[in-house]
């Protein structure tokens, strides 16, 4: 575990960083004060964070660093720099939601998300970057979050800040939200694992919602096993991944979602990585087998009348009234949403019904289902609803649809443009451990977390 420099020490697992705090070689005061350096060195490229705490940070690190010094036994994030995205309440800290109409709102009373991330002993350093209300743009008083990969680029949306930060190194983790593929796409484009856990895993209570039925509160990591500690310790449900990391999954049924891999929207570079890590798995003796689901073919017809009737309904005191203070890709979808039948909205939810069901019964024959999680590597600027050259969240939001727990990982690097490509994988209800298991297999096997060069 030989730290090379300051730089190394932020690359560390959560698991390596808590070592080091415990055989007192290494400060939280002396972490966070490097998280907030590299913050500095790095922000004018990514443009990751929209409030940083960095003196309320360095006071719980100071915290930290003495209960370490004491010896005393404390939980698995005490003392690990953490971000969250800009949509959580924080008590006397402002929650933008990358807004010019809550620019200055500063709530009185903290989100569960916070408490409980308090409650585990992390250091909250900073709010990130994010789409305007995690809906359709990002705004334009805030400015598109960069990738690390190739700052050229867009880190996806609408988790933007909370992705790029975790892959450039700034903290060990952070929050986000997923609607219809915000965790799981900005961490495809940026290289990084990032989870949608079960529906109603993570409480909502404190969260400005999207679309209340398909919102999900999920962490973004770098490695799969510390996703699993961040989980333990925001889950609403007592949970513990402890013994799950057996390192084999032989036997194991991977059922994989074809129409989602042969579709002809697919980046041929995607595509190769995709099918080469399908046969990866097959080589580390899961039985693959492909599984049909016709009903994908008209997902947007569930997806869309309840993510837009519902994310205009949690904007009915502000439009139209301030419409002319929305990003203007914003302004689109909220004046679509109102537009929605009250009929359409309830088929759709009938829709939903049915369609988790049979996501449901599709368990009875796989473990876990796998697909890509974007059909490209990251753009030259956000997706967003009025680009229709690519459907950006037909590989993530049937799982929204039905709230299966849905994990994110690298499968590799394209050839073409150097950039990441996730591989998804998806589980039963409440079954995070076995999409754990098959993931943390598969990122070892295909050599870890590799970090970007800048």
């Amino acid at each position: 575990m030989a730290i090379k420099s300051a730089k190394d020490l932020l690359f560390k697992t959560i698991d390596e960083i808590g070592t080091l705090y415990r055989r007192k070689e290494v400060s939280p005061v002396e972490v966070t004060k490097a998280t907030l350096e590299r913050l500095d060195e790095l922000e004018p490229k990514l443009n990751a964070f929209i409030t940083v705490m960095a003196e309320e940070a360095l006071l719980k690190a100071q915290e930290a660093e003495a209960v370490f010094l004491k010896g005393k036994t404390v939980g698995k994030l005490y003392g690990v720099p953490v971000s969250i995205k800009d949509i959580f309440n924080t008590k006397g800290i402002k929650t933008t939601l990358g807004s010019r109409i809550l620019q200055n709102y500063v709530p009185d009373e903290d989100a569960y998300l916070f408490t409980a991330l308090q409650s585990s002993g992390a250091i909250i350093f900073g709010k990130n970057n994010m789409l305007e209300f995690a809906y359709g743009s990002v705004h334009p008083d805030y400015g598109q979050c960069n990738n690390p990969w190739d700052v050229n680029r867009t880190s996806g949306g609408s988790s933007t800040g909370s992705a790029s930060s975790v892959a450039a190194g700034i903290g060990f983790a952070s929050i986000g939200t997923d609607t219809g593929g915000s965790i799981r796409l900005p961490s495809s484009f940026c290289g990084i694992v990032g989870l949608k856990p079960t529906y109603d895993r993570v409480s909502r209570e404190g969260l400005f919602h999207l679309s209340h039925s398909l919102d999900h509160i999920g962490p973004l990591t770098r490695t799969v096993r510390d996703n699993a500690i961040v989980l333990e310790s925001i889950s609403s449900i007592p949970v513990n991944f402890n013994s799950i990391f057996t390192g084999s999954i032989k036997g194991m049924k991977v059922g994989v979602i074809r129409s989602l891999i042969d579709s002809a929207a697919i980046h041929p570079g995607a595509r190769e990585l995709v099918n080469a890590g399908i046969n990866q798995l097959a080589e580390l003796d899961a039985e693959v087998v492909d599984i049909e689901i016709p009903e994908l073919a008209t997902i947007g017809e569930i997806a869309l009348p309840i993510l837009m009737s519902e994310g205009s309904f949690h904007h009915k005191k502000w439009y139209p009234e301030r419409a002319a203070d929305y990003a203007e890709g914003t302004k689109i979808v909220l004046a679509e949403g109102f537009k929605v039948p009250a009929v359409s909205y309830v088929e759709a939810l009938e829709r939903k019904r049915q369609f988790t069901e049979k996501i449901a019964s599709l368990f009875d024959r796989v473990d876990v289902l796998v697909c890509p999680t974007s059909p490209s590597p990251a753009t030259e600027r956000d997706p967003s609803f009025e680009d229709t050259t690519y459907d950006y969240l037909q590989r993530t939001i049937p799982f929204n649809i039905a709230g299966n727990p849905a994990l994110t990982v690298s499968a590799g690097l394209t050839a073409s443009e150097n950039l990441p490509v996730g591989l998804q994988f998806i589980g039963r209800h409440h079954d995070e451990a076995t999409v754990y298991r098959i993931a943390d297999t598969f990122q070892t096997a295909n050599g870890g977390y590799k970090r970007p060069l800048i």
